[in-house]
């Protein structure tokens, strides 16, 4: 089980350049991946992207690449053939030279030197694809890390609230019985005042049956049974090795349903007020799943 939060750097370098990878990532509903590299590595940025995937499933993650020279590099020159020709047709049509093949050098320069660049000499693209690889690979090991070790927190917070809801249901489940006597005893009596205020003559039978009848819809041994199977599905869920977010998330609205449908059946205060601590609890995970992967 894993966090969404999570900040990993790697560093590789060869015989001429230095490639730092850097990686944060913090919560979200999906992979919002954002990449900012030299345009050198342009062409190794879909492959980046597999490699990032492959290890993040959830959170938005930012990448930040950066590569700097360690040596001097040779230089090459690099002829803008189109700007020189321009120039020489500048020159010719100016008077400056009679033939376009043969314009002098320095009157070339003359006019503008831009057309001749030194440049250094381009890295090798698998020079560079193995170095950025490889410093790719230790930013998602830290970034992995990070994230695996604020997942077992928050693991670990998560079983201490389940604790209280397995307790807390064990006290509801204890007092369901006598909540619905209460109410079966309280709707029997009130019905009872009413009916000897009037002339009405009823079948008791039927009477205590129609109470009876009354009472169980405000049973809620149903939505116990159900509240603590969820509760062994979450229990088991995190135990799961793989992206599990979005599971618990619907565990969770599954349980908020149930104990909502408690809460609106149950007229008996020692329900009530164990209902409102189921929810709290659940609401206190609600918050910590919102950054698990």
């Amino acid at each position: 089980m894993n966090s969404m939060t999570g900040f990993g750097r790697g560093i590789a370098a060869d015989e001429s350049l230095q490639i730092m990878v850097e990686i944060k990532s913090v919560n979200s509903r999906f992979l919002d991946l954002h990449i900012n590299l030299p345009s050198t590595l342009n062409f190794f940025e879909n492959e980046l992207r597999r490699q990032i995937k492959a290890v993040l499933q959830r959170g938005k993650v930012e990448v930040n690449i950066s590569l700097r020279n360690t040596r001097d590099r040779e230089k090459v020159f690099t002829v803008n053939d189109s700007l020189a020709l321009q120039i020489r047709e500048f020159l010719v049509s100016n008077g400056f030279a009679q033939d376009i093949k043969k314009v002098p050098l320095r009157d070339m320069m003359t006019v503008s030197s831009d057309w001749l660049l030194l440049e250094d000499v381009p890295f090798e693209e698998a020079n560079l694809q193995a170095t950025a690889t490889k410093a790719l690979q230790d930013a998602l090991a830290g970034v992995a890390a990070m994230r695996a070790a604020e997942g077992e927190h928050l693991r670990r917070e998560i079983e201490g609230r389940i604790d209280i809801l397995t307790d807390v249901l064990s006290e509801v489940d204890a007092n369901k019985t006598a909540a619905v006597k209460k109410y079966e005893t309280r709707l029997q009596q009130r019905i009872e005042n009413t009916l000897a205020k009037t002339d009405l003559d009823i079948n008791m039978d039927r009477f205590l049956q129609e109470v009876a009848i009354m009472s169980d819809k405000t049973d809620i041994t149903e939505e116990i049974v159900r509240f603590g199977s969820h509760v062994v599905q979450l229990k088991d869920t995190l135990k799961e090795n793989q992206p599990i977010g979005r599971k618990l998330d619907f565990l969770l609205q599954e349980m908020n349903r149930e104990v909502n449908t408690m809460g609106s059946k149950g007229s008996d205060l020692e329900i009530t007020d164990r209902v409102v601590i189921l929810k709290c609890e659940l609401e206190k995970i609600r918050e910590q799943i919102q950054n698990i992967e």
